[in-house]
């Protein structure tokens, strides 16, 4: 799924993911450390069905995808997504990362907070998240925003055998 126009922060522009943007999104999805807590698996684990995945995002009819630019100089610097709900066309889905360079610069933050704004725009009333319970500093940007721990679960790595317990956030939206 695709939007018509960019979203754009006050720091950032969201914009829908292209077949150009796969060098970058590969790099930071699989990287050891800056896709430690997504379930995307590190480089050598990736098979040629998930490979087919990652290279059809673009025309991918199950959410939205997204890069994220910095505004002042074009740099691409994280990359989100938004899942409708199947059942409930008002509940979403979001994730996001950042570029490691890019930690601790209050950019997801600004993601989700674009993101939300969107998502109010187009009749969402209600948003949900899973962030791994070890990845503290995601967890606390949600709580920050408003989110609350609505179910405990857990994800796997894709194809590594690595699990990670996890929360499910909850916002509505307002």
């Amino acid at each position: 799924m695709k939007i018509e126009n960019k979203l754009i922060g006050k720091r950032i522009v969201i914009r829908s993911y292209q077949r150009s943007d796969l060098d970058f999104v590969s790099k930071m999805w699989f990287d050891k450390e800056n896709g430690k807590y997504l379930s995307d698996p590190e480089k050598e684990y990736i098979d040629e069905k998930f490979q087919r995945a990652v290279d059809g995002l673009e025309d991918s009819s199950f959410g939205y995808y997204f890069v994220v630019e910095s505004l002042e100089t074009g740099e691409l610097v994280g990359s989100c997504s938004v899942f409708p709900d199947e059942n409930d066309k008002s509940v979403f889905d979001i994730g996001y990362c950042v570029l490691k360079s890019h930690w601790r610069e209050g950019l997801g933050s600004e993601i989700v907070t674009t993101l939300l704004d969107w998502i109010r725009s187009k009749g969402g009333e209600r948003v949900t998240a899973e962030v791994a319970k070890e990845n503290a500093a995601s967890c606390g940007l949600l709580r920050k925003l408003g989110f609350e721990v609505i179910k405990e679960t857990s994800f796997k790595k894709y194809n590594m055998g690595i699990e990670f317990d996890s929360f499910i956030f909850g916002k509505t939206l307002k």
